[in-house]
Formats: structure tokens, C-alpha cells, sequence
């Protein structure tokens, strides 16, 4: 299975989808840049319901 870096927009749209779950399932890594996970973290502090990018991978 392939490797996929990710960006905000796949990671928040799967999410309110609950289809998260289909990137580890298509991909064997899947990587966060430190910017998409500042991104969702200041989402998450703000109340917004976003996926926590910790518990997608740890690359």
C-alpha cells in the first residue's frame, strides 16, 4: 500500500463523513504536516468538530 500526505480539507470532510477510517484502510502511512496539524488544533481549540491528527499516524 502507498504512503498519502494529507491536507486539512480530506482530513475535516472524511471526518464529518465518518469515513475517516478509509485512510488507513487505502493507505499504509499516512503523513500530517506539522501545518495541518497546527490547522486542527486551532480548530479544535476553538470548538470546532474536527479529527485529532494524532490518532491518524504517527508519521
Amino acid at each position: 500500500m502507498p504512503e498519502v500526505i494529507t491536507d486539512t480539507s480530506p482530513l475535516q470532510y472524511l471526518y464529518q463523513l465518518a469515513q475517516l477510517d478509509l485512510l488507513p484502510a487505502l493507505y499504509r502511512q499516512i503523513r500530517v504536516p506539522q501545518a495541518v496539524a497546527d490547522e486542527l488544533a486551532q480548530g479544535l481549540v476553538q470548538g470546532i468538530s474536527l479529527p485529532d491528527p494524532t490518532a491518524l499516524s504517527p508519521g
